[in-house]
């Protein structure tokens, strides 16, 4: 997520807020572990990329299961970009995108706003569909090296054990925007999928794949009855039974509610288009999945089950306890519910001894 989509979801927040020690079997289990993915697997948190965050990622929590060392390319503060903070939406802030050690070993690679094919051929210098809110370069240069795609970053590590979780960019940012037919369409995205994980298997890693979560839960995605309620959008969105992002809502105020129809408004037939892109991205993970030999962690029902639904907002956590203050990215408390979930996971799935407290 670029500073650009931070200075959005900063003007939509400022509206909306008027155990156990490790095993010593598991470390080996685990050795030669690499993360890769999108900006859920980076640490990214209330649109900002920063260490404090990133060292409470799911990865790094996991490792710690292991009785691992996970290492982030942790990012010295205030962050690249910083995390936004309730409050600060009118504040200018600076951007710090350096490293906090840049000679130190990595096992994360994941880049913020990554779609599959962003994974297989995206770097620093080359990127073939540039989006402003998604393509950062600076984090692609910091994370994977010069000129480095993801997939060579991971396999530069030689891994015996890969997670990946990518996809949800394919679809995220089209919907959050209004229009989820402009998300990859299944086709090219099983396609390329296929392409991506073919090559991780052929390394010799043993390889989890987690599903695309639905994006229509994410909490950022309000109907538009509850800012009504709140006085961010016209009479004319009276009734109405659609959605408008915490995207759409930039330059929004009560002394400037925004007008229906609106060119960001998610319809219900629109909602139902991206759930049904999420399930057909899910549907071929499951299937290329089974081909490859990888295993699948389906993230959807620990989504369902999160602490915080029905949403109650307070001042400080304005989309609930398991979402951070952009309303699309995780807190804490969910990358330590994920851990958990995944630790359980591979314990079943694997015969590893993860502490899954």
């Amino acid at each position: 997520m670029g500073q650009r989509l931070k200075q959005m979801l900063l003007g939509a927040l400022g509206l909306l807020t008027l155990g156990c020690a490790p095993r010593q079997q598991a470390g080996p289990q685990l050795s030669g572990y690499v993360a890769m993915g999108d900006s859920l697997t980076a640490g990214m948190q209330s649109g900002g990329l920063v260490a404090r965050d990133q060292q409470q990622a799911y990865p790094v929590l996991l490792g710690q299961r292991a009785g691992l060392d996970v290492q982030m390319p942790l990012f010295q503060a205030p962050g690249c970009p910083p995390p936004m903070q309730v409050g600060d939406r009118d504040r200018r802030l600076a951007q710090s995108c350096v490293r906090v050690d840049p000679a130190q070993p990595t096992q994360v690679v994941a880049v913020p706003g990554a779609r599959v094919l962003d994974v297989l051929e995206t770097t620093d210098r080359f990127v073939r569909v540039p989006d402003p809110l998604l393509y950062d370069q600076r984090q692609y240069r910091l994370i994977l090296g010069a000129g480095t795609t993801q997939l060579q970053a991971a396999l530069s590590r030689h891994p015996h054990f890969i997670t990946l979780w990518i996809g949800s960019n394919d679809v995220l940012m089209p919907t959050l925007r209004g229009h989820p037919e402009q998300a990859t369409p299944p086709a090219e995205f099983r396609a390329e999928y296929a392409q991506l994980l073919t090559q991780l298997t052929r390394s010799g890693a043993e390889v989890v794949v987690l599903t695309v979560p639905d994006v229509t839960r994410v909490p950022g995605l309000m109907p538009v009855t509850l800012l009504r309620a709140g006085g961010l959008v016209d009479q004319s969105c009276e009734g109405r039974g659609t959605y408008l992002s915490s995207v759409a809502l930039a330059g929004v105020s009560r002394e400037r509610p925004l007008h229906c129809p609106a060119e960001a408004e998610l319809s219900a037939e629109k909602y139902r288009q991206a759930q049904q892109t999420v399930q057909a991205y899910n549907a071929a993970i499951r299937e290329l999945a089974a081909q490859a030999g990888a295993s699948v962690f389906d993230v959807n029902p620990l989504l369902d089950q999160l602490p915080g639904r029905p949403l109650i907002p307070t001042a400080q956590s304005p989309f609930g306890v398991s979402f951070s203050l952009d309303g699309i990215h995780p807190s804490v408390l969910t990358h330590r519910r994920l851990a958990a979930e995944l630790a359980r996971f591979l314990n079943r799935t694997y015969g590893f001894g993860l502490d899954s407290w």
